[in-house]
């Protein structure tokens, strides 16, 4: 090579990486001040942005400085322990700030008015943002994470399978799998022989009961190879978990790195596990015994009508029912658990409340040996009213998120395109100026008139979402959370164990950092 050749290779090479460090350049200094500028012109200022890291120092330094803090047994104010940075900068900015997390802006959407606008939204202009390849691991890209027209479709598919005359065909597999956890547990109570109760941590046991509903509700006959779902699910939790609070550099998550390596071994099992049982369904289809009666059948059953006539472009790939499979099967256990611990916990200390569902399960459903049904579990208005009431104040998902989809007006104020709106779900829960001057304490009765009227605004209550895009699972999980306690409250009186220590942590999901251990007592029936 010449000269001549060699000094436009050079050239060529200068204009790469000068272009390359001009993107660079762009995403990382330029566009984050400019952007963090428009924002101050509209009176919205935050926390200063860190090139690179955001403000995931300083948000590290103030969960560590919190970590080791515990709650008095009668507080429900975790935010200080679970989200100092958000109490913390409220403060100092006010009900709206900027945030940021690495070089992209985050809004922090502390407003009702503004919550609402946000989700109830139907033009697609707040989507949801890509959750990274760690989440998806762990929930796939299915209804919780896709936009536009695929959420949609996906939509079509699965709403079929969460219709309430079908979640009450599902009642008997509900108390059913319950009846095996508290029929354990009278055993141990009558071991016990003191009269005392004996202690049982029910978070655990809590989770292996709602995998094993959901294992059976959604899987059928194949909930074994569902248990093994949730098994490798649970793994990936931890992985998600840990990547979610480390600084993100790009590219990494295609390096074998130890959890990387594990990652993609968990989701080839996932998959595998999920591929083997929808194939046994279509199989079962194609001799035309239909596809079953539960979730994935039913999902499957709507899936197959959209292939028909012409209309392929409505029905979803097998990749897209996987991913499906893994977001009702993670979601449909991991949040229903921690309804249920969280519920104990506030049932385990306001024992007149306890005794007034006792009261009501007792009349409605009858005593402990008539079995339950949908329709009786319907008529708990005092149950309703305190699984509520556990929603605000220790509900699943603190904290949600959605991305601007195009340079948007939110109530006046100019939001670019990118930008994360971060919507403090808890802390909206405790706004004393929407729920009252009791927003901090535990008060079911706030719900006697239901949802609409518990507060100051409509559909205050965030634990669901609201909207287009609220959960489609939330009937699922209230109706398995009264079968399982109402099945408790007609079996044992119960008490938070003196050892509890009372610190939620933000696990995912919010749940106890040392598990929930509950004083079981044996009612006379």
């Amino acid at each position: 090579m010449g000269t001549g050749g060699a000094a436009l290779v050079a050239a060529a090479l200068a204009v790469v990486v000068v272009t390359r460090l001009w993107t660079v350049l762009f995403h990382l200094v330029w566009r984050p001040y400019a952007v963090a500028r428009a924002f101050a012109r509209q009176g919205i200022r935050g926390p200063p942005y860190r090139v690179f890291v955001g403000n995931s120092k300083e948000v590290q330094a103030m969960r560590a400085a919190t970590s080791g803090d515990t709650l008095d047994i009668t507080s429900h104010d975790y935010i200080p322990r679970v989200m100092p940075q958000y109490r913390a900068w409220m403060s100092l900015y006010g009900k709206v700030f900027l945030t940021w997390s690495s070089s992209t802006p985050a809004l922090f959407v502390g407003s009702y008015d503004m919550v609402k606008r946000v989700l109830s939204d139907k033009s697609g202009l707040y989507g949801k943002p890509d959750p990274g390849p760690t989440i998806l691991s762990l929930m796939g890209m299915g209804l919780a994470f896709t936009n536009g027209d695929d959420w949609s479709r996906h939509r079509r598919v699965v709403h079929p399978a969460f219709a309430m005359d079908k979640l009450k065909s599902m009642t008997g597999a509900m108390a059913a799998c319950a009846a095996d956890v508290i029929r354990a547990w009278e055993a141990r109570a009558a071991a016990s022989g003191d009269g005392e109760g004996v202690t049982v941590e029910v978070g655990h046991q809590f989770t292996e009961l709602t995998a094993d509903v959901i294992s059976h509700t959604a899987f059928g006959s194949s909930y074994r190879q569902g248990k093994e779902v949730f098994l490798a699910q649970r793994e990936l939790q931890f992985i998600a978990f840990a990547s979610i609070n480390s600084v993100h550099v790009p590219g990494m998550q295609y390096v074998p790195t130890k959890a990387n390596v594990r990652r993609w071994q968990l989701e080839r099992t996932v998959r595998g596990t999920l591929m083997a049982i929808i194939g046994e369904r279509l199989a079962v289809a194609k001799e035309a015994r239909g596809y079953g009666s539960d979730l994935l059948g039913l999902m499957l059953e709507a899936n197959a009508a959209g292939d028909d006539g012409g209309k392929r472009q409505q029905a979803m790939t097998m990749d897209e029912i996987i991913d499906e499979c893994k977001t009702f099967f993670f979601a449909g256990h991991d949040t229903t658990s921690h309804l249920l611990t969280w519920s104990m916990f506030l049932l385990g200390t306001h024992p007149e409340w306890q005794q007034r569902l006792r009261e009501e399960v007792i009349w409605e459903c009858g005593g402990a040996e008539v079995p339950l049904r949908g329709d009786a579990l319907n008529k708990l208005k005092l149950v309703t009213m305190v699984l509520y009431e556990t929603l605000r104040l220790y509900g699943a998902v603190p904290m949600i998120s959605r991305q601007a989809m195009a340079d948007a007006d939110l109530c006046g104020m100019k939001v670019p395109k990118g930008t994360h709106l971060l919507i403090p779900i808890a802390m909206l829960h405790r706004n004393e100026e929407v729920w009252g001057a009791d927003a901090g304490l535990f008060n079911p009765l706030r719900f006697r008139d239901g949802i609409g009227r518990a507060a100051a605004h409509p559909n205050a209550l965030l634990s669901f979402s609201l909207g287009p895009r609220s959960c489609i699972g939330q009937d699922f999980a209230l109706l398995e959370a009264k079968a399982t306690l109402a099945l408790i409250l007609r079996r044992f009186a119960f008490k938070v164990a003196p050892e509890y220590v009372h610190a939620p942590v933000d696990f995912l999901t919010l749940q106890p950092s040392k598990g929930l251990p509950v004083v079981l007592k044996l009612l006379d029936v």
